[in-house]
């Protein structure tokens, strides 16, 4: 009986140590989280500044872009011409990372 008692406890030994092992090296080989959804932001962020900023340099000099003013730009954004695309686009995109997920 003692024997059996002595093999029960360096059973749970071992694997208190394999668990511990475990967790030590998970912490210092694991991937810091979502670090594709991070970078995904900073493209986004990039671009957006991008227009942005040719938006501000059109409305400087005066440019025009595919024959619009910043005024007839801003007069579109004002009347939410794109709503219903914008609405369709944002479905798709929820049904697309739903997906994902």
């Amino acid at each position: 009986m003692l024997d059996h008692d002595y093999a029960q406890a360096r059973k749970q030994y071992v694997e208190d140590v394999r668990r511990s092992f475990h967790l030590a090296g998970q912490d210092a080989y694991e991937e810091p989280p979502q670090e594709g959804a991070a970078s995904f932001f900073k493209v986004r962020l990039l671009i957006a500044v991008f227009i942005f900023t040719a938006f501000v340099l059109c409305d400087q000099t005066g440019s025009r872009f595919y024959h619009y003013s910043t005024d007839d730009i801003v007069s579109m954004l004002q009347k939410e011409q794109f709503q219903t695309q914008l609405d369709a686009i944002r479905e798709a995109w929820s049904m697309i990372t739903e997906k994902n997920d």
